[in-house]
């Protein structure tokens, strides 16, 4: 078992990562020297033809912007471009009577403004985004529309840079970067959440991190862009219908790709891919186009994050990887369940004296953080470290004891009522008795042949899964284990030392209650176990 990092220990330097570009951006910040005479779009000079009308480009003047040197009501100057994106145009703006005061405008496209439905979701992106008051979530400060018609949102103008593009750099971050930029968002989201916003493309592109960047330990996290989010209100389901789907692929839930509703457990998942990609330098599923990604977010499980990285400890796979279960019901229920596990492994918090969580602990977390103390903590996280590592040894090792302890009991069965089918009941032959094992082998190989895929297939990937399969499978096999021998016990009990008659347990009908017994017991055991799991 691999010891967990001490966090009082001196931590060796992480490799150094390129100094950032400067920026001030919302959401990036391009040079945008070229423009499409059709729809009006302006795009990077490496652009040669429109995305969006396939009309090739033209170069544009500097100032021929309509929009620069524009006063939007009589408060906000449009001063320069900062970037283009998928549903239109952001510039920097001055405040006219407060000086110093700077914002990101941002203008839907006109051909996108004549579209009801666009924009009534690119006015949902302001409220959404408005209607939360935390420190982590951009500030939107007002929506409005010009005289001609164009809207436009006035937002916080945000000096940093993008996680996506960090993480481009990067490639892959220390576990501690990557947990302290997680967890805000997990209270960003959170929040959204308590204000029934669900963000629905929480990705790298739209989580900014501003501040000192070139110390992620300095730097504060602010989510952006809820143009697409589904707001729990009256009315709020008509731009989110049932088999639209709309979001990223790539950190895109299973029920949000299928087009069903969601909830913010969707948004859990995405937090979870996010975190994984931050840990591992890959995304959940590398290097395929967005219809395959689309299908192997709903069929496959990505590639264990501790085989990607030997460097994540096994208790945070264990999180990842139920952070991004694909039945929602297995996630992490809240933000703030997925915040709470991840607190266990941020080297600040376990640093100081009392590491106790600012929220009541969850009685009904599934892993390590009901803690007290850092002590506690470390302690509780090696031992969630020991389950994990022999999760998937003990699948095998008690794989096998149930094959061998079924086949026993059924040939034992089989035997009995075999020896019940003569009118003597005498004992079996040699013959009887090796063909009843090797038939009921024969037998139950198919069964285990099935059980072995299934473990290979649906479990094995899964370290949530295999903890919670191991822990039925162990239960069940040592159960009724136990119950056959109490029964046979019983028998013995009764018959051999009250009323003095020996081996009876070897007549047919006691070996056939105490493998009635048994059945019974490992059928009752293995459905107990899974409602108690759910």
């Amino acid at each position: 078992m691999r010891p967990m990092p001490d966090p009082s220990a001196p931590r060796p330097l992480p490799a150094p990562v390129p100094e950032p570009r400067p920026r001030t951006v919302m959401p990036s910040s391009v040079s945008l020297s070229r423009h499409c005479t059709t729809c009006g779009g302006r795009f990077p000079a490496d652009f040669r033809v429109c995305p969006r009308d396939a009309v090739p480009l033209e170069d544009t003047p500097e100032d021929d912007d309509p929009l620069l040197g524009q006063v939007l009501a009589d408060s906000y100057e449009i001063t320069r471009v900062l970037g283009e994106g998928g549903m239109g145009r952001v510039y920097e703006a001055r405040h006219t009577r407060l000086a110093g005061k700077r914002f990101a405008v941002k203008f839907l496209y006109a051909d996108l403004a004549r579209q009801p439905e666009v924009v009534t979701r690119f006015q949902r992106e302001a409220e959404a985004a408005s209607g939360i008051s935390h420190p982590n979530v951009v500030i939107v400060h007002d929506v409005n529309v010009t005289p001609e018609g164009q809207p436009y949102i006035v937002a916080e103008l945000l000096q940093g840079e993008e996680l996506g593009e960090y993480l481009e750099r990067a490639r892959k971050l220390p576990i501690a970067d990557a947990v302290r930029v997680v967890r805000q968002i997990c209270k960003a989201l959170g929040a959204a959440h308590e204000t029934g916003v669900v963000h629905r493309d929480v990705k790298p592109e739209n989580v900014f991190l501003t501040g000192d960047v070139s110390k992620l330990e300095n730097a504060t996290v602010k989510v952006i862009d809820f143009g697409i989010s589904k707001v729990a209100q009256a009315g709020g389901e008509a731009l989110t219908k049932t088999g639209v789907v709309m979001g990223t692929p790539d950190y895109m839930a299973p029920e949000q790709a299928r087009g069903e509703r969601v909830d913010a457990r969707a948004d859990v998942y995405a937090v979870g891919a996010i975190l994984y990609r931050a840990l591992t330098g890959k995304k959940p599923f590398e290097g395929l186009d967005p219809m395959a990604t689309l299908t192997a977010v709903l069929v496959q499980e990505p590639g264990r994050p501790t085989l990607v990285n030997p460097d994540v400890p096994l208790a945070l796979e264990l999180v990842i990887q139920r952070a991004m279960a694909k039945n929602p019901s297995d996630r992490y229920q809240s933000m703030l369940e997925l915040e709470r596990e991840l607190a266990a492994f941020d080297p600040e918090l376990l640093s100081r004296p009392s590491a106790a969580p600012s929220t009541p602990p969850d009685p009904t977390a599934q892993t390590v953080v009901k803690r007290m103390s850092p002590r506690a903590v470390r302690a509780a996280l090696e031992q969630t470290q020991q389950s994990v590592r022999v999760a998937r040894p003990g699948l095998l090792a008690f794989s096998g004891l149930g094959f061998a302890w079924l086949v026993a009991n059924v040939a034992v069965a089989v035997g009995a009522v075999i020896r019940l089918a003569r009118s003597d009941a005498s004992d079996l032959s040699q013959v009887e008795a090796v063909l009843s094992i090797l038939g009921v082998t024969a037998a139950l190989v198919t069964p285990a042949a099935l059980w072995v895929r299934h473990l290979a297939r649906d479990v094995w990937p899964s370290t949530p899964r295999s903890l919670e399969m191991m822990a039925r499978l162990r239960g069940t096999v040592l159960y009724s284990a136990a119950a056959y021998g109490i029964a046979a016990l019983g028998v013995e009990l009764v018959f051999a030392i009250i009323e003095r008659r020996s081996a009876l347990i070897a007549r047919p009908a006691w070996a056939l209650l105490a493998f009635g017994v048994a059945i019974a017991t490992a059928l009752t055991s293995w459905f107990m176990l899974t409602a108690r799991k759910k």
